[in-house]
């Protein structure tokens, strides 16, 4: 072949090649972006809808379902859900992974713009679903014994300071009671001058005002003029004149009928770290930003802030430092790989010289495939080193080959560049074809949608790049330095081999083989049922739980419970999570959140989320699962008035929660009534179930306020009046803000005395505006007030009602709990119920069909690649013979395991039909060029095993070793890469060594020569 003899002839220009290529990858890592995983972004999107003042059932019959209506008939359109609560609605809209997110925006904008809603709904807005929309970081400031204003000017440094940085997208913080104007109307002062809450509130906005006018000449110059009206102290609201007397015509000022003074803001959100009052800070990335650099230039203002500022701040989350870890950990895999390949090289061939030759050419490849990563716009996360960890192992097969065949010219006594370039050149186009079937078996890796291609796209990519890098570097620079460098083996080692006793017996056992043809097909057929029977054994899931030491603990307290009732049960649960050991830190939010996230967020007075990290996973016996398991009885004993939920957190959160099964009941109304409450229990009483949720929340008790409009109208009260009166009275309205001279700038909040707030029987008393002549009735006279029931949200999915279970479960694998569910579920429920199984169940049933598509199309190219290379249809078949032989080795590597059969699994299974082949393609190939030196079939097949024994198993152990680091799943990130590894060593193990005896007996069925024969030797 031309390529080695070029290389060879012209050395400086390929070492001038080499350099370029050095400096191109050095250039190319240092600009590689690290993150944990490639970019994915999901096709779901929500449309949020606010109805103020609505009930659940308004909001579900005008809002939810003439959107519903609208939107359910976009194309690609998968499945649509609804929440209907009170005051908004939620539409989850999830489409095929074929469709844009960013595309379909215009026409779900277009649909909600055609949708007749009333006239006091909001906009609806449409968000798509982004994972940088998750913090990157939580960071909690801990409240030391300063003052307010202290703690408040540090949390502002703190949100200002991080938001400048680079590749921040925002910091938000929550939990920090701020300051406000609070005015509390005197009802009995209010009724006596006959004014209402709405004659304070035009007065107070009327005379805060800046606005600007017109041009007014001042000579040659013009002046914009501005009327200016501004409230710049306490004092001037509580001097300010809302009426006059209607006897005396005095003037009446605000704090003759209202209390007025700086208070704090209602609270709305408790946090806590680890036990002690707390204000939480969560930081987010630009979308595509770097998120290990991104949390390095945190972590190191976060240094120089607490160096200067009166309160520190803790980190309680980082994913940038997982992130690091991961990376680091594939990477440790990848290098302990490549230096287990050497030494596999080093004990064949008993050289320093050879090893380091491939010491050398791995990193060259890697290298070079540094430069196609960056070319591609691909990052460094744990798919692209996972893709360079398996490609360690296969990149070393190309120059092993070489060099291997150049040592055995040397051995027959030629000059170095002479044995070099023969060497080189014989085994040429047996490398070329090995290299490129398996970057061939990748092609249909582009057929595979879903999270599941976004997901392996790169690490095929990355798989692919390294292969053919290998191919150039093995027959470039490997033949150039095995000239300069390779030692001249000594004169008796090539009678040593012959003689050696591994290969006599190699030897022997080819021969009988090929005298037992039946026997032998026999035996691999056996066996190959057994790997069946060992693959259908594991069971199934989607992808393998990763142990990042994260989790969340929600304490849901009965609905309409109040936010200190729940602070005090959620401080119960702290105190267990304080006393454990394998906890590092913990942060908990109570209440109701402002920056709550619209598609997965929720949030209420009666709900503490706790987020828990646990120590580093070197310093802990237990896994968090374990850990989860062990919490939750002593959570639930120490709040048993509460429902207590714990679940495992995954940065592969998109990929459905670890350990769970998801499935979404629908029916109609009275369906869902009779069986919501069985369903749950009948779960929790099956095996390896550990926690059963659902999503329907009961009704809660609300005070209702039913208008007599008869009386209503003797009065000369409208409904609308009574409706805006309440609603202000209870929750207040912001009137205005002010800039305080000598402070910060302040809302005004206006509402009436607390006291009305207190009781049901006080409320009767608010006044009423009637007429427009500054009357005022007492509510209790035109409307009747009671206690009641009320729906807090109303969920709907595909236009039905519906309920969304979580099954945890331990013990097991999805496919058998999603198996075992579903057969209960069908004892118990009735027809006309839906049962649709989400979250990771559907994404793996999904995923399968494409990486069965995948999997034939794979063997299909090997296939024609193979022929195109031989130029021949039989050749090939003999070859892809070998594929059958992997199923044998992968049962058992599952089986021994315990590794169920997942994406990555099938993944593998993939791989394996480039790798498994490559032996074969060697051993068919020698067996063919010794037949046409005039070998007789009978001699070329076992002079082909002999010759080919040593490189086909130096090849193979190094990919195998080359995988071992990583199918150990030694520290985080290696988890998803291990059930690859193992799919991967098992099955090269198995082809590997039947391959050497069923091969040689199925060429000789096609030969010519040798089929006829019964008994050949």
């Amino acid at each position: 072949m031309w390529l080695p003899k070029t290389a060879i002839r012209r050395p400086v220009f390929t070492t001038v090649a080499v350099i370029i290529i050095l400096v191109m990858g050095f250039v190319s890592l240092t600009n590689l972006q690290t993150d944990l995983l490639p970019e994915i972004q999901p096709p779901v999107g929500a449309v949020v809808a606010s109805y103020p003042g609505a009930g659940s059932k308004e909001v579900l019959e005008k809002v939810s379902k003439p959107l519903e209506r609208k939107l359910g008939t976009l194309s690609g359109l998968k499945t649509i859900q609804s929440q209907s609560r009170e005051g908004s609605a939620l539409i989850l809209l999830e489409f095929d992974w074929s469709q844009d997110i960013n595309q379909v925006q215009n026409d779900v904008l277009s649909r909600i713009n055609q949708t007749h809603l009333p006239s006091d709904v909001d906009t609806p807005n449409f968000l798509k679903f982004d994972p940088a929309t998750f913090p990157i970081m939580q960071l909690s400031v801990k409240v030391e014994n300063g003052s307010r204003d202290a703690l408040q000017n540090d949390v502002d440094e703190i949100v200002h300071s991080i938001s400048k940085l680079p590749g921040v997208a925002s910091a938000e913080d929550s939990g920090l009671v701020g300051r406000q104007i609070r005015i509390s109307l005197d009802g009995d002062k209010i009724k006596k001058y006959g004014l209402t809450q709405k004659d304070v509130k035009d007065r107070i906005e009327s005379s805060n005002v800046s606005q600007p006018g017109g041009i007014v000449k001042d000579g040659d110059n013009d002046l914009t003029a501005r009327v200016v009206s501004e409230l710049t102290k306490v004092n001037d609201l509580k001097r300010l004149t809302v009426s006059r007397h209607p006897l005396t015509r005095q003037k009446i000022t605000l704090d003759e009928v209202a209390e007025v003074k700086v208070a704090d803001a209602n609270q709305s959100v408790i946090t806590r770290t680890n036990g002690k009052p707390g204000v939480g800070i969560n930081v987010f990335k630009q979308s595509g930003s770097n998120t290990a650099q991104v949390a390095s230039e945190v972590r190191d203002e976060l240094k120089r802030l607490n160096k200067v500022l009166d309160n520190d701040t803790l980190v309680i989350f980082d994913q940038g430092k997982y992130v690091d870890r991961s990376v680091s950990n594939v990477g440790s895999t990848m290098a302990g790989g490549a230096l287990l390949a050497m030494l596999v090289l080093f004990l064949f061939l008993r050289s320093f010289r050879s090893p380091l030759i491939i010491g050398i050419a791995i990193p060259l490849s890697v290298i070079f495939t540094f430069v196609l990563m960056y070319l591609s716009d691909f990052s460094l996360n744990i798919m692209t080193l996972g893709g360079l960890a398996l490609g360690i192992g296969m990149l070393v097969d190309n120059a092993i080959v070489v060099i291997e065949n150049i040592y055995r010219h040397r051995q027959m006594g030629k000059a170095p560049k002479e044995a070099s370039v023969a060497g080189a050149g014989e085994v040429a186009a047996a490398v070329t074809a090995s290299t490129l079937t398996t970057v061939f078996v990748f092609v249909p890796v582009i057929f595979v949608q879903g999270i599941v291609g976004q997901l392996f796209k790169e690490f095929a990519f990355t798989v692919s790049f390294s292969l053919l890098a290998s191919l150039l570097v093995s027959l470039t620079v490997v033949p150039v330095l095995s000239a300069a460098i390779m030692k001249k083996p000594w004169k008796g080692w090539n009678r040593q081999q012959k003689e050696n006793g591994v290969y006599r017996s190699f030897r022997n056992g080819l021969s009988w083989a090929l005298s037992h043809r039946k026997t032998v097909l026999a035996s691999a057929f056996l066996l190959f049922l057994i790997g069946g029977v060992g693959v259908w054994k594991v069971g199934t899931e989607f992808l393998p739980a990763s142990d990042e030491g994260v989790f969340t603990v929600e304490v849901k307290m009965p609905s309409g419970t109040g936010l200190e009732k729940t602070k005090a049960v959620s401080k119960k649960v702290e105190e267990i999570l304080n006393e454990e050991k394998d906890i590092a830190n913990y942060q908990a939010t109570i209440g109701e959140g402002e920056n709550e996230n619209a598609i997965s967020g929720r949030s209420a007075r009666n709900i503490s989320r706790i987020y828990v990290n646990a120590v580093e996973s070197g310093e802990r016996s237990l896994t968090t699962r374990s850990l989860i398991n062990r919490l939750r009885p002593r959570l639930a004993e120490a709040a048993p008035e509460a429902e207590v939920t714990l679940k495992e957190q995954s940065s592969f959160q998109t990929t459905g929660t670890p350990g769970t099964l998801e499935f979404t009941l629908s029916g109609s109304k009275e369906q869902m009534d009779r069986y919501a409450a069985s369903v749950t229990n009948q779960l929790k009483e099956m095996d390896h179930v550990r926690e059963v949720t659902n999503s329907r929340e009961e009704t809660k008790p609300e005070l209702q306020v039913e208008v007599d409009r008869k009386k209503a109208e003797n009065k000369g009260v409208i409904p609308a009046q009574i409706v805006e009166a309440v609603s202000n009275a209870t929750r207040g309205e912001t009137v205005t803000r002010i800039d305080l001279e000598k402070g910060p700038v302040l809302d005004v909040d206006l509402s009436f005395d607390p006291t009305y707030r207190q009781s049901p029987e006080k409320l009767k008393d608010l006044p009423i505006p009637a007429g427009g002549d500054g009357r005022t009735v007492s509510l209790g006279t035109v409307a009747k007030v009671k206690k009641g029931e009320g729906p807090i949200t109303i969920n709907r999915s595909n236009l039905q009602d519906s309920i969304e279970y979580q099954v945890q479960f331990d013990g097991t694998d999805l496919g058998r709990m999603e198996k075992a569910t579903e057969e209960r579920l069908a004892e118990l429920l009735p027809a006309g119920m839906d049962v649709k199984f989400t979250g990771s169940a559907e994404l793996f049933n999904d995923a399968v069909d494409d990486l069965l598509l995948a999997v034939g199309l794979a063997v299909l190219f090997v296939f024609l690649v193979l022929s195109a290379q031989f130029e021949s249809f039989r050749t090939p078949f003999v070859i892809i013979l070998t594929l059958p032989l992997m199923v044998i080795g992968v049962g058992v590597s599952l089986w021994l395991t315990k590794t169920p059969v997942g994406v990555t699994a099938l993944i593998g299974v993939i791989v394996l039909a480039g790798i498994v082949v490559n032996n074969a393609i060697v051993l068919v190939d020698f067996i063919n060029q010794l037949k046409d030196r005039g070998y007789s079939s009978y001699e070329a097949i076992l002079e082909s095993g002999t010759a080919r024994l040593r490189p086909i198993m130096m090849t193979a152990l190094t990919t195998i070793l080359g995988l071992i680091p990583l199918s150990f799943g030694f520290g985080e990130g290696t988890e998803i890469q291990q059930p690859l590894a193992v799919t991967v060593i098992g099955g090269l193990l198995s082809s590997t060594l039947l391959t050497l005896f069923v091969i040689p007996v199925v060429y000789t069925l096609f030969d010519p020569e040798l089929r006829r024969k019964r008994k050949i030797g």
